[in-house]
């Protein structure tokens, strides 16, 4: 699963002695095999949502020389240092669903790049037409790859397609990619409505909180101060919330409705909470269901890493 070989070059190409690794929650199992390849290694104990989220404000508490965050690709939208490394990890899974429809539309998580190529055969097999996604945009890195955030590889190929399979788990990914208005599963078959958010609370609500991350690849305060801005017009009590990693918890504030500059997966999970462009969206008039989640640019992708945490 880790590709050791891959990690001890790099480590010793790059003379690293201090080495921060950071691991999805399946991954850290397998510390002791990754507390070989360097003398001095260190493992965070932050979540690792994705490749918008890397420590690097451990860098210097830790004195580290370099941070390898694992299971996700590098992104194009942000500019990480050169001692930040992104460890891809393939997992081996075979699918035999077929879709109920002709032309498939194929995509894929990071994690299943490689295994999706022979479900493309298995798909071909049983008489369908495979059109694999385009370009990604500003979280994923390769062709055909979508993240939650990031479906323009998917909405790159979509007036060539009858629906789409995720080569993914979960609902997660499928539901961003639904929001594109065609069927879609993912490869175990299952599948998903695109998800809808309570933005009329943004008319009856008084008090609007508005969340931000100082993740790296997820801090947006520029929107959020336009955003306050625009809710104070409306006469609202607006104010900001600021964390790393924002929990649950912050619902003691008890605001009316949430407003979500960070992730979007965070308004399906957080009460009463609202993506931010689909707030903007309300705002002015224009919104309209399904939401998508791939508004977001390079450009606003998140703050640019200094490298200073």
């Amino acid at each position: 699963m880790i590709p050791v070989e891959q990690v001890r070059e790099l480590i010793r190409s790059q003379g690293y002695k201090r080495v921060l690794f950071h691991l999805p929650a399946g991954l850290m199992p397998h510390w002791g095999i990754l507390s070989e390849l360097v003398p001095e290694p260190l493992f965070s104990a932050d979540p690792c949502f994705g490749a918008c989220d890397v420590p690097l404000h451990l860098m210097a508490d830790l004195k580290a020389d370099a941070i390898l965050s694992f299971g996700h690709s590098k992104p194009p939208g942000f500019s990480y240092p050169d001692n930040i490394h992104f460890v891809e990890i393939q997992l081996p899974y075979t699918s035999t669903f077929i879709p109920p429809f002709r032309k498939v539309g194929l995509v894929y998580a990071i994690q299943y790049r490689e295994a999706s190529r022979a479900y493309a055969r298995t798909l071909e097999k049983a008489g369908k037409t495979v059109v694999w996604g385009g370009k990604p945009g500003f979280m994923a890195t390769h062709l055909g790859q979508v993240t939650g955030c990031d479906t323009a590889a998917a909405s790159a190929i979509l007036s060539r397609v009858d629906g789409f399979v995720v080569c993914a788990d979960g609902v997660f990914h499928i539901q961003a990619v639904a929001t594109l208005g065609k069927p879609t599963f993912n490869w175990l078959g299952e599948t998903a409505k695109p998800p809808r958010y309570p933005v009329a609370l943004l008319s009856t609500a008084r008090t609007v909180g508005i969340l931000v991350s100082t993740k790296t690849g997820q801090f947006h305060l520029n929107e959020a101060e336009n955003l306050l801005r625009d809710l104070k017009k409306l006469g609202k009590q607006a104010f900001i919330v600021a964390g790393d990693t924002l929990t649950l918890e912050t619902g003691n504030f008890q605001a009316d409705c949430w407003v979500i500059t960070a992730c979007p997966r965070m308004a399906q999970d957080l009460r009463s909470s609202i993506p931010y462009d689909a707030a903007k969206l309300y705002i002015k008039g224009i919104y309209k269901e399904p939401y998508g989640r791939s508004s977001r640019t390079a450009k606003s992708a998140g703050r640019q890493s200094s490298g200073k945490g």
